[in-house]
This record gives structure tokens, sequence and C-alpha cells, in this order.
């Protein structure tokens, strides 16, 4: 059955979210601050607002990069909450602090709509061949209203009781993912001066106990990278990991303890990004002590 869904955020995983369900058959509208961005996808029906994407749809999915943008979409001038969202289903796939999650849960239910929170696990490849981890989080009821469309893109879905928990979790699997990538950058500066190669290191740790199932997945990149040469694969911005990074640092400072290991790779990818590497994807935070 086909679908009227709407996509607030065409970034490369919104824009991948987007080009998978019209591929499914599914009517497809979009905004993106960016028009040019939703101009450019095939059999998208591009919109001039957030408000426009509400309410020319049943399925909204909200993908945006950060706080400050999800505030603008959800609030601004033509955002999602200037349009009557009686008949609208908000699906949250950012990836936010748990208590922005819950802020924009509140403000939709205030207007009438229906929300779920459901942020991803995985990048523009599993977007775009529906093998997406969801994580989501809200009324149990909701949830089964929107796996019509979470079913095509997500192909394993945990569920949680609030929007909060959700968005806790997406931090959660992205902090270990991250330090792995870090850990490997480290561990390639132990063996640099012995004459071991970036890909006999992979090779190696990649089927060892410390090996991490993203090594795998992006080794192609990471040995591009670590030789000193540009991957032209972007699927998690070193931009956007050090924003995630920020997100557990200020979530753990508002629960109250201090996330160590956070600190340490948020520094690691905030000299990155200041160094130019923000729009290189997650493989160069391994190469990145390795820099001339």
């Amino acid at each position: 059955m086909s679908l009227k869904i709407g996509v607030i955020g065409l970034g490369r995983m919104g824009a991948a979210m987007a080009a998978r369900l019209i591929e499914r058959g599914h009517q497809v509208c979009g905004w993106n601050r960016t028009a040019a961005r939703a101009e450019a996808i095939q059999g998208l029906a591009a919109k001039a607002s957030p408000a426009e994407v509400a309410m020319s749809a049943d399925y909204v999915i909200v993908m945006l990069l950060d706080e400050t943008a999800s505030r603008a979409a959800y609030h601004g001038e033509g955002g999602l909450l200037s349009a009557n969202l009686q008949q609208a289903l908000v699906i949250d796939m950012s990836t936010l602090k748990p208590a922005d999650m819950q802020a924009n849960a509140e403000a939709v239910t205030a207007h009438g709509g229906r929300f779920v929170a459901c942020p991803v696990g995985g990048t523009v490849g599993p977007a775009r061949s529906g093998k997406l981890l969801g994580l989501a989080g809200g009324d149990a009821a909701t949830i089964d209203a929107a796996k019509p469309v979470l079913d095509e893109l997500c192909d394993r879905m945990e569920r949680f009781d609030t929007p909060q928990a959700a968005a806790a979790m997406k931090l959660a699997v992205n902090l270990p993912l991250l330090a792995a990538f870090q850990a490997l950058g480290e561990a390639a500066l132990i063996t640099r001066d012995y004459g071991i190669s970036p890909e006999r290191l992979l090779s190696i740790i990649g089927k060892s106990s410390g090996g991490a199932p993203a090594f795998a997945t992006r080794s192609a990149a990471i040995i591009t990278e670590m030789g000193g040469t540009r991957s032209e694969s972007v699927g998690f911005s070193l931009e956007a990991v050090e924003k995630d990074l920020r997100l557990m640092d200020e979530a753990g400072d508002a629960a109250g303890f201090n996330l160590k290991l956070v600190e340490s790779v948020r520094r690691a990818a905030h000299d990155a990004v200041r160094e130019g590497w923000g729009d290189r994807d997650l493989a160069a935070l391994a190469a990145f002590n390795l820099r001339a």
C-alpha cells in the first residue's frame, strides 16, 4: 500500500531515506533548509516549509543534524508546529539529547499530533537498503501506527517506553562505536614505526576480540584515510561525530556524572573538525593522529 510520507531534513541520511521510500512506491514529499537538496531527489515533491510537509503527509519523518536545526524546524517560521497536526504522525529520527527529544514529543502532542522518537543506528548504506536499527520510543499504540514506515527503513526495531529512553539509547549505541575508531587510530600509532601496514593492522585487529563490526564495513575507507588519501565515501561525517559526542557529554553533565572516555574522544574529534576534517567520514577519525 502506498503511503503519504514527508521528510523534514534531506541531508545524507534524510535523502537516503526519502530515496528508499520513493523506490518502495510511496508518495514522498520533503523539505530541506537548502532547497537544492530536495530538488535533487528524483520523485520527491519539494515543499517550501516543514509546515507544508506536515499538511501534505500522513507520516512525517524528521531527520536533522542537531538541536538548533530541530528547534528551527519545529518552532521557526513555517515550522512543523504551525501546521494542523490532527492527522499527522511525527517520527523524529534525529540524534538528540533525551530532554530535547522529550520537548519535541510534548510540543507535537500539545498541537494534537502523535509522536514517536525513533533515532536509528546505521549510516547512508543501511538507510538506502532498509537495514537500519530503529530505537522507537513512545506510546505502544503510536509505535504500532508508525510501523508501516519504520518497517520500510529498519530491519530491526527495539521499543522503549518513552522518547527520552530511545534518545538515550541512541547516544549509548554511538559511544562505543566512536571510541573504537579513536582506539584504532591510537593502535595504528603504536605499530606505525614497525613496518606494519594499515591493511595488516586492520585485518588482524578486525578478526580479534578487539575488533568492532564497523571496522569491516568501513575497511576500505579506513585504509584509504590511513594511507593519507581522503575517502570519497562519507556515511557519518566527523562534524556529526563531534556533535554526538557533545550530546553525550551534555547528557552526562545533566545527569550528574562525567563521561571521561567521551571527553577524550570528543577532544580528538574537535581537533579534527577544527583542522578542516569535518566533512570527512568517521573512518578519518582513525587516521587523524597519523597525519604528518
